[in-house]
């Protein structure tokens, strides 16, 4: 089961510490659409700092020569708020698998994103690296029609959502106040 740690603690991993996140410079088009991204898993916001350095330097934001270990896992304490509006996917299912691939291509499944407009935060599997392949091929139609029973199924298939970590999205400012900054770890120091 998928949850928000009450008062636990959430990672974010990145080229840089992330002490404050501003919504303004979050992406659209990722897994549950704009939003500043954590999980609870260590290990896994530890494996996203060499790819989000690998990102920073291609998008000219870091020198080229800066070192892949002094990119940052930024630590947060997660306080509850009585007052939020939470989702939570239970599973990688074809209602995740549908709300992901409408945020990567607005022209799928748009009853999905308006569902989960009022959304504060939003949680479920997370799509990695690996895992972005399939989404990007079920959305381009490579398995045929998205949202027919014979794609959904393969690329469900594909995912192998048993070893998919999790993923938070906190998509409004009223989420973002409920993360509390403790720290930021050097990447160097942690792998």
């Amino acid at each position: 089961m998928i949850s928000l740690p009450p008062d636990g603690i959430l990672y974010h991993g990145s080229y840089m510490e992330v002490s404050h996140p501003d919504l303004s410079l979050c992406r659209s088009g990722l897994d549950f659409g704009k939003g500043f991204y954590v999980t609870s898993s260590l290990i896994q916001a530890v494996s996203y700092v060499p790819a989000s350095v690998r990102k920073a330097k291609r998008r000219e934001l870091l020198d080229a020569s800066f070192p892949e270990s002094d990119g940052r896992v930024s630590v947060y304490r997660f306080v509850s708020n009585p007052g939020l509006r939470i989702h939570c996917f239970e599973s990688a299912d074809e209602e995740w698998l549908h709300f992901a691939a409408c945020n990567r291509d607005r022209g799928l499944f748009p009853e999905m994103r308006e569902r989960y407009a009022a959304m504060d935060i939003i949680g479920g599997k997370v799509a990695d690296d690996q895992t972005a392949i399939t989404l990007n091929n079920y959305v381009s139609g490579a398995y045929g029609i998205p949202g027919t029973a014979r794609a959904d199924r393969t690329a469900i298939e594909l995912l192998e959502p048993e070893r998919l970590s999790d993923q938070f999205c906190f998509r409004t400012e009223r989420a973002l106040q409920s993360l509390r900054f403790i720290r930021s770890d050097r990447y160097g120091d942690i792998r």
